[in-house]
């Protein structure tokens, strides 16, 4: 089997880079170089303008070639900030080599007092296979994206329901001259009266106590960024963290916690490293993207605390075959430390972006594990911009549509040494594939309905909100 897999993935990545080379091709420079001879910003009635210069890949005064490829890039760039729902970059030539560079740009809506309804289960479709509107959670946030026009964001939420929490966290784009060191922090309380003790037949276990919050956390973060260039992000993190429980889920996992014990303090320090060259990061068509991250949980400085070391990395790409078609293909693997960790400690795939599609209702649990998705994407409709009378803001009144049809098939493989035993999806290579419609709208908003088939001869309907990856 592990031959198998070696080959499937060589073959993956042979033909993610021939068909990259066969797309790729450098064009002559048939126009001259550009001196930039100003550049004015318009629209930005609260984002400062270094803001948006920053985001350029030429400056005043500068001398650019190839000034079309140059300016879709910075388009892109702006986009993807998030700050903007619509970017204009024009230029004027005053003689053969002179340029003026126009930047329109309408910014979003910033300040969110936005209610909170959601689910609380990992995925649409296993709350809906419950069917208990309990799982729900509900409450508020208050959420002030691009504060003081710096790209800064302060979040305070409160939730209620399935979940308790109280959190605020606050991001600061860079902190020096250069705009390139930028720093973000959070503090979070959150309590419940259900927990997940452990995983049968490849599903989660549950335990609920009414009268009793059965889990309590505490969790405070301060990450360190810094960016290189356009491209190239490095992160360094700290986080605490201390969680408890009670003594019923230690009599049906003693080993949820170390040592057997109702607390658990977690010191954990990450660094990691993103290359994105997207040309859209919520809903990619062309680019690139590569991750790289070390986490090391334990320091033998706290009572109860785990030791667990743990390296991941993974790799994406999207690039057009013609005007209609794109095909995009991402491989992502983590290897984990020999020594065995708690349950609680314990995730693999079926959480977050790490999962196989058609496998909604699983959890592959493990320490080290491989993930493949692909997909070719055909384009129903290219994106249209809508305009409404019944929204007079300029931040929502224009109303972005495209619409994918895709083919797709994922496969992946997790190793689980100490938690296999009533559990048969870990150990065994796994895939799925099946079709899928897209629906792309404004404010990073991606509808997802797809239709899949596993090895487990099981087919289904599914609904995703996000991107597959």
């Amino acid at each position: 089997m592990k031959s198998k897999i070696s080959i499937f993935i060589a073959i993956l990545f042979v033909f993610i880079f021939n068909a990259n080379s066969a797309y790729s091709f450098n064009t002559p420079n048939e126009n001259p170089d550009k001196f930039i001879k100003e550049i004015l910003i318009i629209g930005n009635k609260k984002t400062k303008s270094n803001i948006i210069l920053r985001e350029l890949t030429f400056c005043k005064n500068e001398r650019i070639k190839n000034l079309d490829s140059v300016i879709v890039k910075c388009k892109e760039n702006l986009m993807n900030t998030g700050l903007f729902n619509f970017v204009e970059i024009n230029y004027i030539c005053e003689d053969s080599t002179s340029t003026l560079i126009y930047i329109k740009v309408t910014e979003r809506w910033y300040l969110w007092p936005m209610p909170i309804f959601e689910i609380a289960d990992r995925n649409l479709s296993e709350w809906a296979q419950k069917k208990d509107i309990s799982r729900t959670n509900y409450g508020f946030y208050l959420r002030q994206e691009n504060f003081r026009g710096r790209d800064q964001i302060l979040q305070v939420q409160f939730i209620y329901g399935y979940t308790h929490r109280i959190g605020l966290s606050y991001t600061i784009p860079y902190l020096n001259r250069k705009q390139n060191i930028g720093l973000s922090a959070g503090l979070f309380v959150t309590q419940n009266h259900e927990i997940a003790y452990d995983i049968n037949n490849d599903k989660l276990q549950f335990y609920k106590n009414e009268n009793l919050y059965v889990r309590k956390d505490f969790s405070s973060y301060v990450i360190l960024k810094k960016r290189k260039g356009i491209y190239n992000y490095f992160t360094t993190g700290l986080e605490y963290r201390k969680n408890r429980t009670i003594d019923s889920v230690l009599i049906l996992n003693p080993s949820f916690f170390v040592n057997s014990s109702t607390s658990q303090q977690t010191l954990t320090f990450s660094w990691g490293y993103r290359h994105d060259k997207r040309d859209y990061q919520t809903y990619a068509l062309k680019g690139d993207y590569f991750e790289f991250d070390v986490i090391k949980s334990g320091f033998v400085l706290l009572k109860n605390e785990p030791n667990i070391m743990a390296i991941s990395a993974g790799y994406r790409k999207y690039f057009k075959l013609n005007n209609h078609f794109n095909f995009s293909s991402m491989v992502k693997a983590r290897l984990t430390q020999i020594s065995k960790a708690p349950f609680s400690n314990q995730r693999a795939m079926g959480y977050g972006q790490d999962y196989l599609r058609g496998y909604d209702f699983y959890v592959l649990n493990g320490q080290n594990y491989f993930l493949l998705k692909s997909q070719f994407k055909y384009t129903l409709m290219k994106k249209r911009i809508y305009k409404t009378s019944v929204l007079k803001s300029e931040k929502f009144n224009e109303i972005p549509i495209a619409m994918y049809f895709n083919f797709f098939a994922d496969a992946g493989y997790v190793q689980d040494k100490y938690y296999n035993k009533y559990n048969n999806l870990s150990n065994q290579f796994q895939y799925a594939y099946g079709i899928g419609y897209d629906y792309v709208t404004y404010y990073d908003l991606v509808f997802r309905f797809e239709y899949t088939f596993n090895k487990l001869h099981e087919s289904g309907l599914f609904f995703r909100v996000g991107a597959a990856f």
